[in-house]
């Protein structure tokens, strides 16, 4: 670990903002006129007094109720609102992705707006032409790239959005509440690149109702209320706490939602020998399914097409089961199961299904990549295709599960 990686990018100091409301709007002319000791408004405090630092790498998580100051702290940090007293120091490069659209100018192309994006940031035109291409593939809106941002549904608002500012290289990127219009694959692909941005030693500022999300990026946790500081720490622990608080102890349960048709995956990676066609969640009547209650079983079934294999070569194909947070918290592989798979003639396919009984994982929203491999002529295996977030579905548990899994255990009073 070198000597960067405990660096500090972020430091706020006794911050405070106080907002002045007015009664009417030709006070707020007023007021210039008046006797200083005259006010003809009423102070707001939105923030008192907060302390923080992030360091170097670190994902620090935001949690309040509406009102509470979390976009009023992460304005002052982006620099766009000013500060009533204390001091925040920045260290490095911000993009901050505050709401939908934000900086962008609505009369102009998608493509257009992301130089714009790029020069507020001070970077020339070649800088971005050279991260278009991801940005474009992230965005993943086709067309639409090329017409007035006017033009754009919610849902295209927040892919551009997210891949513009999480894609120009930022050293600390900030975000509040812009993947809530956004549905579940897209969700997972956001929470992908925030852990590729966290290996890459980039600080995240994240704000978000989302309990379990906030619980599994975050390194810690700050809770504002009503402009306070209330509590800070390690992210469970203050999530929890914000929760209980909230609820009062109400249980939440999620429900079950049909399935719907998406494309497969979000990155491929491999020699393309042989490719996944498909891939399919079921239940134990064969409908698909989005929802995944244990301790019921399931069927994943996947077609896999034979690109350049010969009727000697041996293929193997397995998944992993990842949360929003990236972690992988199960997986197998026909080797491991005892499975031979045929290799089909070259442009056919073979369809494999795995049955299974999910294992008893915190509620909420999960994500499943496939693997294909090759073995080579020393039997070791060659990856062929990595697709990731091949399927996403969502856990529900009737049982309270303080981690990622929940543990299968007695306990008993022994005299």
């Amino acid at each position: 670990m070198s000597s960067d990686d405990h660096e500090v990018v972020l430091q706020a100091n006794n911050v405070s903002k106080c907002y002045h409301v007015y009664k009417r709007p030709q006070d707020r002319l007023r007021q210039f006129f008046v006797r200083k000791d005259r006010k003809l408004y009423e102070e707001f405090w939105a923030l008192r007094g907060v302390s923080l630092q992030v360091k170097r790498g670190e994902t620090l998580g935001i949690v309040g109720k509406n009102g509470a100051g979390k976009s009023t702290l992460l304005q002052l940090i982006a620099g766009t609102v000013k500060s009533t007293s204390g001091s925040i120091t920045v260290n490095g490069r911000v993009t901050a992705l505050l709401e939908l659209g934000s900086g962008f100018h609505h009369d102009f192309t998608g493509r257009e707006n992301i130089f714009v994006a790029g020069a507020l940031l001070g970077l020339g035109r070649e800088e971005v032409d050279e991260r278009m291409e991801r940005i474009e593939s992230f965005a993943d809106i086709g067309e639409f790239l090329d017409r007035p941002v006017k033009t754009y549904s919610k849902g295209m608002f927040a892919r551009l959005s997210f891949a513009v500012y999480a894609n120009l290289d930022p050293d600390i990127f900030i975000v509040d509440e812009a993947l809530a219009v956004g549905d579940a694959r897209f969700r997972h692909k956001c929470m992908y690149r925030f852990r590729q941005m966290q290996e890459q030693g980039v600080s995240i500022l994240y704000v978000s109702h989302d309990a379990p999300s906030m619980k599994h990026i975050c390194d810690r946790v700050i809770w504002l209320d009503q402009g306070d500081v209330r509590q800070q720490g390690e992210s469970q622990e203050v999530v929890d706490a914000y929760l209980t608080d909230l609820f009062h102890g109400e249980a939440i349960k999620a429900k079950a939602s049909p399935a719907k048709p998406t494309q497969l995956g979000d990155a491929r990676t491999g020699s393309g020998r042989c490719t996944f066609t498909s891939a399919r969640l079921r239940n134990a009547d064969g409908d698909d399914v989005d929802h995944v209650t244990p301790p019921d079983s399931y069927m994943l079934e996947v077609v896999i097409k034979n690109c350049d294999l010969a009727s000697d070569e041996t293929m193997q194909a397995g998944f992993w089961i990842r949360n929003a947070r990236g972690v992988t918290v199960t997986g197998t592989n026909t080797e491991l199961l005892g499975v031979a798979i045929p290799t089909p003639g070259k442009e056919e396919t073979v369809t494999v299904r795995f049955t299974m009984q999910p294992p008893q994982l915190a509620a909420g929203s999960y994500s499943c990549t496939l693997m294909a491999s090759v073995l080579d002529p020393e039997g070791q295996p060659v990856l062929a295709e990595r697709v990731i977030n091949a399927l996403v579905f969502r856990i529900s548990s009737n049982s309270k599960i303080p981690g990622m899994v929940g543990l299968e255990c007695a306990a008993e009073i022994v005299a």
